[in-house]
């Protein structure tokens, strides 16, 4: 994959000297378009793992990877992680707000609907 490629690249350089962070910042929208397209296919643990790597030693305040990996918590039902990285990346870019709000009212129906289905199974069992 062409990250692959630029991060065998990176492993030649120091860490965070010039060449290091130039190459890093190619790798960032590699990850997050590619991040993208995973979280369209439904693929939500790839999107978890490749936006927590954006954040986790590229860019620590990325919006669009934490907002991403909010979806993707949402869809492999880590509802509580899915809330924190919304909240963050709405404090980080107010302009979301309403799309911060929207999608928590979505996750906050899903819970809801899980809980309902859940007391159902257990009235069943007994």
């Amino acid at each position: 994959t062409p990250a692959g490629l630029i991060e065998q690249l990176m492993l030649k350089e120091k860490p965070h000297d010039t060449e290091w962070n130039e190459l890093a910042a190619l790798k960032v929208p590699l990850l997050l378009n590619y991040s993208q397209c995973k979280l369209l296919e439904r693929d939500f643990y790839a999107v978890i793992e490749h936006c927590s790597e954006v954040l986790d030693k590229y860019e620590r305040d990325s919006v669009k990877a934490l907002f991403r990996r909010a979806k993707a918590h949402v869809g492999a039902w880590n509802p509580d992680r899915a809330r924190a990285d919304f909240e963050r990346a709405a404090t980080l870019d107010p302009t979301l707000g309403p799309a911060v709000a929207k999608e928590l009212r979505q996750l906050q129906e899903l819970v809801r609907l899980k809980d309902v289905e859940d007391k159902l199974k257990f009235q069943k069992m007994f």
